[in-house]
């Protein structure tokens, strides 16, 4: 029987019972930095958001707005707050071509000429929820940390534990009791932020520097011979993500084309931080969404079975489904 028939039926298609579609989801996770850069997403994609004829029985989902879903995943439409004016937010690698030409074309001296047909853009909005989006913005800045190694990245966690952890005591509540992994996976809550810290080696305006300081012994590190500092990031990033996906867990192995690419020994063969960033993006831009929402498992985790892999697995990506579809609460910005 078709649910639209019957408004009591029980619907199978998960948009009618106010789900977001897999391509979708990540939306959800740049709804407030787009708008604190005067962009809003329709109420569908609103952290909070929950279906609106959910709440109104009898109401046929197709008649309600937020049913709308979007077809493709790295294009949406939004809503340009100053004035109202509708836009639309296109996903793109910051070294594509796509982004050079289009601003030239959109120069105001070319959008005077009537024979220029090309859809003017407006802005251009670089993504801060991956730390090589960080490294990027340090390096365009002529910062270079010096030692961003996996103990100086930190992770906004109030998503995945919107009760709190202990300051001083990481597998632990507020209060001190312990506590299990999140349920919620960091890619079901729209993704989380994350934060360099630690500046005290950094540079600022120096192509070169010395020094042994650091927790990554690179192989340029010298005291007296000087060395590119930004490459030593790319190198320093690399480790940190070798040191996660590949020393500490298991089923991160699409992770290992990008380290490779940004940890030979020669400082000069390894990408700049912008070309680690496009590369991370073309490894992204060809996974599924099974791949993103697969479980990892630590090398030091007991062996399993079979069967019990199969179990843990199931009852990973049902969680993941759950966490993807439960209204997001906002978070606040830290100030």
């Amino acid at each position: 029987m078709d649910p639209a028939s019957n408004p009591g039926a029980v619907s199978e298609d998960p948009v009618q019972e106010g789900k977001l579609l897999s391509i979708e989801s990540h939306w959800v996770g740049r709804y407030e930095f787009l708008l604190s850069k005067g962009y809003r997403l329709r109420p569908r994609y609103r952290p909070d958001w929950r279906a609106s004829w959910l709440d109104k029985p009898g109401t046929l989902p197709m008649y309600c707005e937020d049913f709308i879903t979007s077809n493709r995943e790295h294009h949406l439409d939004a809503e340009r707050v100053s004035d109202g004016r509708p836009v639309f937010i296109k996903y793109v690698p910051k070294t594509s071509p796509e982004v050079e030409i289009g601003l030239f074309l959109s120069s105001e001296e070319l959008r005077k000429d009537p024979r220029n047909h090309s859809c003017p853009i407006l802005d251009i909005l670089h993504d801060e929820t991956d730390p090589e989006n960080g490294l990027v913005f340090l390096h365009e800045h002529k910062i270079a940390h010096r030692d961003c190694a996996l103990p100086n990245i930190m992770m906004d966690g109030r998503a995945l534990y919107p009760k709190g952890w202990h300051p001083q005591e990481t597998y632990a509540f507020p209060d001190g009791r312990a506590m299990q992994n999140s349920d919620a996976s960091r890619t079901s809550v729209g993704g989380v932020r994350y934060y360099f810290i630690d500046f005290g080696i950094s540079t600022r305006d120096q192509e070169k520097t010395v020094g042994f300081d650091g927790q990554v012994r690179a192989p340029e590190l010298s005291s007296d011979v000087p060395y590119d500092p930004y490459k030593l990031d790319v190198y320093v990033l690399g480790k940190a993500y070798e040191q996660l996906f590949v020393n500490d867990m298991r089923g991160a192995s699409f992770v290992k084309p990008l380290i490779e690419y940004m940890t030979p020994q020669e400082p000069e063969k390894r990408p700049s931080a912008a070309e680690a960033l496009s590369h991370f993006q073309g490894i992204k831009k060809g996974l599924t969404w099974r791949t993103f929402t697969q479980r990892t498992v630590r090398h030091n985790d007991p062996e399993e079975t079979r069967t019990q892999k199969t179990i843990a697995n199931l009852r990973y990506r049902l969680s993941s489904l759950w966490w993807t579809v439960k209204p997001k609460r906002r978070l606040p910005a830290f100030t």
